[in-house]
C-alpha cells in the first residue's frame, strides 16, 4: 500500500515537515494556556473551599467590607495576566494548532477548552460576577444594619453559586488542556495516514 503525503513541498520533493519554530510556538502557547487556566481555576476553587466559608461566618458589616476590599484589590496586574491570559492563550494555541488539513485530537481538545473557559468562566465573570461586585461596591460603610443585611442577602448566595459554576468550568478547561498537552501532536495525522 502506497502512502501519499498530506502536503507536497513546492520547493522540493517530499512532504512538508513541521518546523522547529512552529512546534515551539504550539508548545509554548499550549503550556501558557494550561498554566493560566489552572491559575484562574485555582483562584475560584480557593474562594469556594475557603474564602466564602470564612466570610459566611462574619457579621454583615464585616462581610460587606471584606468583600468590597477583596473585589477592589483583586484588580491587579498578576490576576489580570492570568484571567485574560486564560482567554487569550487558548485562542493562540488554537490558532497555532490549526491547519486546513489537520484536525488532530489536540486541536479539538484546545477548542473545547476555549469554549469551557471563555463561555463558562470569562464571560460569566464579566456579565454576572463583576456587575454584582460593582453593586456591592456602592454600599456605603455607614448604612443601617438593615441595609447591610439586605445588600448581603442580595449578593452572597448568588455570588457564591456563580463562583462555583465558573470554578467547575475553569477546572474542566484546565483538565482538557492537560489532556491536550499529553496527547501526541502527530497522532491524528498518523492515524489518518494509516487509514488510507
Amino acid at each position: 500500500m502506497e502512502r501519499k503525503p498530506n502536503r507536497l513541498n513546492p520547493v522540493g520533493p517530499g512532504p512538508i515537515r513541521p518546523t522547529a519554530f512552529g512546534s515551539a510556538v504550539r508548545a509554548i502557547t499550549l503550556a501558557c494556556a494550561t498554566l493560566t487556566t489552572g491559575l484562574v481555576a485555582g483562584v475560584y476553587y480557593a474562594y469556594t473551599v475557603s474564602v466564602n466559608l470564612g466570610l459566611a461566618a462574619q457579621p454583615d458589616a464585616s462581610y460587606v467590607a471584606t468583600m468590597q476590599a477583596i473585589n477592589e484589590r483583586i484588580e491587579n496586574p498578576l490576576f489580570f495576566a492570568s484571567f485574560f491570559g486564560a482567554a487569550l492563550f487558548p485562542l493562540a494555541a488554537l490558532a497555532a494548532h490549526y491547519s486546513r488539513r489537520s484536525r488532530s485530537g489536540r486541536l479539538w481538545l484546545i477548542a473545547l477548552a476555549c469554549v469551557l473557559y471563555i463561555g463558562g468562566s470569562f464571560l460569566l465573570t464579566a456579565f454576572v460576577n463583576v456587575p454584582m461586585n460593582e453593586e456591592l461596591a456602592r454600599v456605603a460603610s455607614d448604612v443601617s444594619a438593615g441595609d447591610l443585611a439586605r445588600a448581603r442577602d442580595a449578593y452572597e448566595d448568588p455570588w457564591d453559586f456563580w463562583n462555583g459554576v465558573r470554578a467547575v468550568f475553569s477546572f474542566l478547561a484546565f483538565l482538557v488542556l492537560i489532556g491536550a498537552c499529553l496527547l501526541r501532536e502527530d497522532r491524528g495525522r498518523r492515524l489518518g495516514a494509516l487509514s488510507r
